[in-house]
Parts: C-alpha cells; structure tokens; sequence
C-alpha cells in the first residue's frame, strides 16, 4: 500500500519544463490537430502526462491532446 501512495505522489509531482517544452505544451493547447512540436518534446510531455495521443496517422502526423493535469499545468503558468 505504501508503494502505491509513493507512486501516486510521485505522479503528482510537476515536472520541470524548459520555456521551449512549456512553449510546445501550449501549442499543443491551441492547435491539438498536426502541431508543430519536436519529437523529443511530444515524448516528453506524453510521459509527463501533460499531453496524449488521440489520432495517429501512418505517415506519422499525430493529433495530439491536453490532458487535465496538461490544462492545470498551463493555468500555473511555468
């Protein structure tokens, strides 16, 4: 039981952003459909749970989407 509530408060924690990753999760927040992010950062924000996967195209356009905890990240600001 203890793993699990040190696994949940873990999850909670915010994540450190650089301003070009913050800059990504905001682009993401105001045109989810084919935004222009890097790679790197789409993966990161995707393993923050900021943001996730809603469309996957073959030729490797992504729609992307905020999560809530990516909403109350943008709302705090950095």
């Amino acid at each position: 039981m203890a793993a699990i509530k040190r696994r949940l408060s873990s999850s909670r924690r915010r994540v450190s952003l650089t301003s070009e990753e913050f800059a990504s999760l905001k682009s993401v927040g105001t045109k989810p459909i084919q935004p222009a992010i890097p790679n790197e950062h789409r993966d990161r924000l995707i393993a923050a749970g900021y943001i996730r996967e809603i469309v996957r195209h073959s030729d490797g356009v992504a729609a992307l989407a905020l999560t809530g905890r990516g909403m109350q990240r943008l709302a705090l600001g950095k």
